[in-house]
């Protein structure tokens, strides 16, 4: 069976979390036309306001920003996990590994653990090698 390591998952867990606690924090707030955070009628500068746009693209902004680093984040880690080649064909360039979700055999390359084609793995029997 194939997984994300539980590392990996505690993080993006805690990454979660700071991430919905900034975005509550910014909706609390509203944006000046000088993009300042607006507290109130008495801090505002000459000529300064409150924007309905700043205030409302504030956090589609930093939702943006999160999306694009989160998205970044999970697709580095996404090739990662936590099976190895542990069979009697791991010394060649390829080796079966089968996906119980499909029923299938699939091959893999030894070096990267990236599918390959079946033909790599050719004159092997078919037995699980990666787990």
């Amino acid at each position: 069976m194939h997984s994300v390591s539980l590392p990996y998952l505690s993080l993006m867990n805690k990454f979660n979390k700071i991430i919905i606690s900034l975005i509550i924090l910014t909706l609390c707030s509203g944006c000046t036309t000088t993009h300042n955070l607006y507290t109130g009628e008495e801090d505002l500068d000459y000529g300064e306001e409150f924007s309905v746009f700043n205030t409302i693209m504030l956090p589609v902004a930093i939702a943006g920003i999160v999306l694009i680093a989160y998205g970044a984040a999970h697709s580095s880690n996404s090739g990662s996990s936590s099976i190895s080649c542990n069979g009697s064909y791991c010394n060649y360039d390829a080796a079966w590994d089968y996906l119980p979700g499909s029923s299938q055999y699939r091959c893999r390359s030894t070096v990267n653990g990236q599918f390959v084609l079946d033909s790599y793995c050719y004159g092997q029997y078919k037995q699980d090698n990666w787990y």
